[in-house]
């Protein structure tokens, strides 16, 4: 017994993976979701707004890590949100995207970042080449986009690259919103299509590797910085404003709602 005691003490428990952060969003809000009236068009304008507010505290007040560290956070919370809403496995999704390399040059690490050139991978070259890795926790995976594209993570221009990252992330979640739109669309039409991953999980690939892009140059910049320890200390014990294992938080505005608030009272 002492023995099992003290290999616990020298290896500690694992951080959360993605099915723990989409579990963790699942028992703290998706019951509260039918009493708040969330639906996914104002799901998603809370992950814009997150990302937003994320780009405009990088930009303005730089050294603010408590705004910075809430905001990316948030981030990964509504995005794990969408997801479920979406009924989509992150930690799927992310090994067909970028557990074989980088889906570009499909290479570890990446070959363009370092400024050499490649053909784009044909939908074969995808499909064949088996996963490299499978992060099993949200720190690992943060380690594994590390490597991959290492060359945007040199100190000497970190802030840059930690405005960038957070620009991009917002980019990615434009294109997300487009895409949820663009297979509505297909779906209305009766365009069908057939492809290992569709465009929307694409696109929620691309949001979380952004994502934990910010979060390298945070830990660049900082010294040390693992979203997954951050995401944990944050909602291991429930919502963290209302302070309850399944959020109490009063009920809040729907994004339609909030608009017609706005409204001026002449239209």
């Amino acid at each position: 017994m002492n023995e099992l005691l003290a290999k616990a003490e020298i290896e500690p428990r694992e951080s959360w993976g993605f099915k723990q952060l989409q579990q963790r969003v699942n028992d703290i809000y998706t019951e509260h979701d039918e009493i708040c009236g969330y639906g996914p068009d104002t799901m998603l304008a809370k992950l814009l707004g997150n990302s937003v507010t994320l780009a405009h505290v990088i930009r303005k007040t730089p050294d603010d890590f408590n705004t910075i560290n809430r905001s990316i956070t948030n981030v990964f919370i509504w995005a794990a949100t969408v997801a479920n809403a979406a009924g989509i496995d992150l930690q799927k999704v992310m090994e067909k995207q970028f557990g074989a390399g980088c889906p570009h040059c499909r290479q570890m690490p990446c070959l363009l970042t370092q400024g050499k050139t490649c053909e784009k991978p044909t939908t074969v070259d995808l499909q064949s080449k088996p996963y490299v890795l499978s992060p099993s926790s949200l720190n690992k995976w943060q380690e594994h986009l590390k490597k991959m594209y290492a060359n945007n993570f040199q100190t000497d221009n970190i802030q840059t690259a930690l405005s960038f990252s957070s620009t991009r992330l917002a980019e990615e979640i434009g294109e997300l919103i487009g895409s949820a739109y663009a297979d509505i669309e297909k779906e209305l039409n009766s365009v069908s299509f057939q492809t290992d991953i569709n465009p929307f999980e694409s696109e929620m690939a691309d949001l979380f590797a952004w994502a934990f892009a910010v979060a390298n140059c945070i830990e660049v910049k900082n010294g040390k910085y693992s979203i997954g320890d951050a995401l944990e200390e944050k909602y291991d014990k429930g919502c963290p404003y209302c302070k309850s294992p399944q959020c109490i938080c009063p009920k809040v505005k729907t994004l339609i709602e909030s608009l017609r608030d706005k409204r001026p009272s002449f239209l």
